[in-house]
């Protein structure tokens, strides 16, 4: 039995989510409401300590990170293949979830706290209510992350996360001007891992990433969104459109 506890189907809960869909896996389906701390509760603490999300559950033991997650079930669950079958496709499949986890996943989270998340993303909160919950969060590194996002983001932090979005979204276009698929010649981990972070752009970054200026990328997002399996997990969340909410996302990875 597989337990997957998640947020709204976007980032890297979405990442996890559109796996289990494309390999067909039955699962169990466990929203967290990361926005109300959901994922400090006691029961999800003994299960990652850090009170990670996503989280699977799989025959009693607990697996995070969304890049090994998604390997994990490639590998244990080998019908419905995600990883390419040679040794240079998986090596490519590997470059495209690093990238997204070393830097993409932070920047685009960045900037889509600052447009949907803030006063929206916990408006049932006054702000003096708010710093109260967010010193009750049980885990420190925890209450480090919500201090600097109830903080806000300054302008050049802002600056940085649009300059490193631009340039993952030339790699993109460019992979994509020549490809159908970013590893490969067929639908992998790599536009799993990419989609959930791309699909805000059109509307966070409109000159950026629009059908004038990433004619590839935007026919290449439509048609993963089109895919029946991704359809079913975009359906997993609460609201009516995932990447109009965001919660605060991964640090910048520091080297490299």
């Amino acid at each position: 039995m597989l337990d997957l506890y998640h947020w709204e189907p976007n980032g890297a809960s979405g990442r996890v989510l559109i796996a289990l869909e494309e390999k067909g896996l039955a699962y169990s389906s466990c929203y967290v409401d990361v926005l109300a701390f959901e994922q400090y509760r006691p029961e999800l603490l003994e299960l990652s300590e850090r009170g990670e999300v996503p989280l699977l559950v799989h025959d009693g033991a607990a697996y995070t990170e969304a890049s090994y997650l998604c390997e994990f079930l490639d590998e244990a669950f080998p019908s419905r293949p995600l990883l390419p079958s040679d040794a240079r496709g998986r090596w490519e499949v590997r470059v495209w979830q690093k990238a997204v986890d070393d830097g993409f996943a932070a920047s685009v989270s960045e900037l889509a706290w600052q447009a949907y998340g803030g006063a929206r993303g916990v408006g049932a909160l006054a702000p003096g209510a708010l710093c109260a919950a967010v010193e009750r969060i049980p885990v420190e590194e925890g209450r480090e992350l919500w201090r600097a996002a109830a903080a806000g983001l300054g302008e050049e932090q802002l600056a940085r996360a649009r300059s490193r979005v631009q340039e993952a979204v030339k790699k993109i276009e460019a992979q994509l001007t020549s490809a159908q698929w970013l590893a490969g010649a067929a639908y992998s981990l790599a536009d799993v891992a990419v989609f959930p972070y791309f699909k805000y752009l059109p509307e966070l970054c409109p000159g950026l990433v629009s059908d004038a200026a990433t004619p590839h990328a935007m026919s290449w997002m439509r048609a993963v969104a089109a895919r029946p399996a991704v359809r079913s997990a975009l359906a997993r969340g609460r609201v009516v459109d995932p990447f109009t909410v965001a919660a605060p996302g991964p640090e910048q990875v520091r080297w490299g």
